[in-house]
This record gives C-alpha cells, structure tokens and sequence, in this order.
C-alpha cells in the first residue's frame, strides 16, 4: 500500500513537471524596446505564400 501511494505521487510529479515544462509562455521584452522583429511570423508567411 505504501508503494502504492509512492508511485502514485511520484507519477503526479513527474506528470505536473512535463506539463509545467510544455507549455509555451511569450517571451518577455527587454525594457524599453518594443520594436523586435517576429521571425517566426515572417517565416510562417513566406512558407504559406509558397503553398498558395
């Protein structure tokens, strides 16, 4: 039974550990500067012009 209850809280801790590292946050800006260029949306819209 002790085992049992071992398992079970390390399997929450490894669950929570994977979801916390998953999820993507935005990046913060430095301070003062707001005018960073997005590569990754000029990316997607160049690869999707070349779809169409």
């Amino acid at each position: 039974m002790v085992s049992l209850i071992l398992f079970l809280i390390l399997l929450v801790a490894v669950v929570y550990g994977l979801e916390r590292n998953h999820r993507r946050e935005r990046p913060r800006l430095p301070v003062g500067s707001a005018d960073i260029e997005d590569r990754d949306e000029a990316r997607v819209l160049c690869q999707v012009a070349h779809l169409e």
